[in-house]
């Protein structure tokens, strides 16, 4: 039995007239569930009784109408039904815009600054084009300048469509386009970024073994004074294992810093 998806106008339709609300008042609650079910009816009556279930929609005894949190509904996570249709349309949406999710799976998440950087034709004419269309299929969901996936089943998909011979590439592409900003000593959520790309590749060439060797020494301190030791002192022993075979005659002063900070932050 197939059972079309409903458009948003319809969701509106049927909420206006189930709530006695008018429609104008509805309209953003049916937009936000038309976007978390993907308009299919059984998972619509299903995610309304779910946020009737957690009293995020109810009546409201006070204003004498039912009310609900856009907030709280724009929170609320996928159904795996509704993920496992998204993860089944992936592989039917655009080049440009499977390129981009690619891009953005390597990352988890990816702001407007970090967009900026990547967006100098290396990976497509378009990225931001691209996202903002991956947030229309309902892959993607926009809070702000932030891009991220709608579930963590969506990004694990999306990653696995790239070929395993071309992931540490894609990474160290990545990390190397972060790492024109000349900000990226100063900026500790790109010095980190940039650093996470190329600790997931193999790095031969000597002038960035010791450009990443450093700058896991940065990301490693900002880790540090935000008590996240843990954390620093795995960026201090990636930078360790990027030093020169002869480190203590090459690059005494970074080798020193770099044994002492992994040292010091393994007591904290």
């Amino acid at each position: 039995l197939f059972v079309a998806e409903l458009p948003e106008y319809e969701i509106n339709t049927m909420l206006s007239a189930k709530l006695c609300l008018p429609m104008r008042y509805t309209r953003m609650l049916a937009q936000l569930v038309h976007q978390k079910t993907r308009g299919n009816p059984l998972y619509c009556v299903e995610f309304l009784k779910a946020i009737i279930k957690e009293n995020v929609l109810s009546w409201s005894v006070k204003s004498r109408q039912f009310t609900w949190d856009d907030t709280c509904i724009d929170m609320h996570t996928m159904s795996e039904g509704v993920v496992e249709l998204l993860t089944r349309k992936l592989r039917q949406l655009p080049h440009d815009v499977i390129a981009s999710l690619k891009i953005a799976s390597c990352l988890g998440q990816i702001n407007l600054s970090t967009i900026e950087l990547l967006d100098l034709g290396w990976f497509v004419p378009n990225l931001l084009e691209s996202l903002e269309s991956a947030v229309q299929e309902g892959i993607l969901e926009k809070a702000g300048p932030l891009f991220a996936f709608s579930h963590d089943m969506l990004q694990e998909s999306t990653y696995q469509l790239i070929p395993k011979e071309e992931r540490k590439a894609l990474h160290k592409k990545i990390g190397m386009s972060l790492v024109q900003d000349p900000a990226v000593v100063d900026n500790a959520e790109l010095c980190s970024l940039a650093v996470d790309q190329m600790n997931m590749c193999r790095l031969d060439d000597p002038i960035e073994r010791a450009l990443f060797s450093r700058l896991n020494l940065v990301a490693g301190k900002q880790c540090v004074a935000a008590s996240s030791y843990e954390q620093a002192r795995g960026y201090f022993e990636a930078g360790i294992s990027l030093l020169h075979a002869n480190p203590w005659s090459k690059q005494y002063s970074l080798c020193l810093e770099l044994y002492d900070m992994s040292v010091i932050s393994g007591y904290m």
